[in-house]
């Protein structure tokens, strides 16, 4: 595939990046009145019926595909949809969205890291420089233009859980190449997203014994519809589209550019203020990001990851 010809999978990446960095701030504000599974299972809700009526025409191909793929299907659906959200949330609720939003850049480093143990694939080195560049301007950020200061950080059990939710959407990025090709992507999210909740609701169950029904009022109810809408279906669908088309590794390049629309959302939206050593961060991370663009691969993938998406 030519470079210009993946112009169109860049930008979608580009703007899975930016939801995705709204959704961290949109859920770090839910997460003060709802507890994490509610969250979970309400952001998926309103996934599974905004899909409903594109996945209904497909419930005959759902249940063959259930029969003959359940495995494959099951593991795509603990790795990236309510359980990997949810374990996220449970650690977002005792930190920050911005914390969050540099997280994801650990993403990029464990995809590699993963195929190289995993299939024997060792980095090119336009990115093992690009991810060095993109890690070092996150570092930059992280230490506020101290690296001196990274010596000093210390890091609390829910940071470490974030991390632990990056690493499993770092192996859904890689499995996701491999899905079945049986569904279309409309009917696929639809199925995972449902197997999910699935998986989920025993904790789910157990979180609403504890803490009861949560009330929510007009605002907390947009927010969940938003959350649902775009940062989690049409960021899917988008990441999706991009993945089939550049491949794990090249995608996963893109989510260092979280925690710069991260830091926009915060200062447009929370008043937070933004420092040279932001924009300093911000140009090593696409720097870093445009270098691994520039000799793409082969995208290693099974025939589902380059089907079509579904119109």
């Amino acid at each position: 595939m030519s470079s210009s010809s993946r112009g169109p999978a860049y930008a979608a990446l580009v703007l899975t990046a930016a939801l995705w960095a709204s959704s961290a701030v949109a859920a770090r504000g839910l997460l003060d009145s709802l507890p994490p599974f509610t969250l979970g299972m309400l952001r998926w809700l309103v996934v599974l019926f905004a899909l409903l009526p594109f996945a209904w025409p497909e419930r005959a191909a759902i249940a063959s595909a259930l029969r003959h793929h359940f495995g494959a299907y099951a593991t795509l659906a603990l790795l990236g949809f309510a359980p990997q959200s949810s374990l996220v949330y449970v650690g977002l609720s005792d930190t920050t969205a911005t914390f969050l939003g540099l997280l994801n850049s650990a993403i990029p480093v464990m995809i590699i890291a993963i195929l190289a143990l995993w299939r024997g694939r060792r980095p090119r080195p336009l990115e093992a420089v690009g991810i060095a560049l993109s890690s070092l301007g996150v570092a930059f950020i992280l230490a506020h233009g101290d690296l001196r200061a990274l010596l000093t950080l210390r890091f609390s059990a829910s940071d470490l859980l974030l991390l632990v939710g990056m690493c499993i959407w770092a192996l859904y990025t890689i499995k996701l190449t491999e899905r079945p090709d049986r569904l279309s992507l409309p009917a696929f999210i639809f199925l995972c997203a449902a197997l999910g909740l699935l998986f989920t609701s025993p904790l789910l169950v157990a979180e609403l014994a504890v803490r009861g029904l949560p009330s929510l009022g007009t605002g907390q109810i947009a927010a969940v519809l938003y959350l649902g809408t775009l940062p989690t279906l049409l960021a899917m669908v988008l990441f999706t589209y991009g993945l089939a088309r550049v491949g794990p590794v090249q995608a996963g390049i893109f989510t260092h550019l979280v925690p710069i629309f991260t830091a926009l959302f915060a200062a447009t939206f929370l008043g937070e203020r933004l420092y040279a050593f932001h924009a300093a961060g911000f140009v090593l991370i696409a720097g870093g990001a445009a270098l691994c663009c520039l000799r793409p691969e082969r995208v290693l993938s099974s025939p589902a990851s380059t089907r079509a998406p579904a119109k």
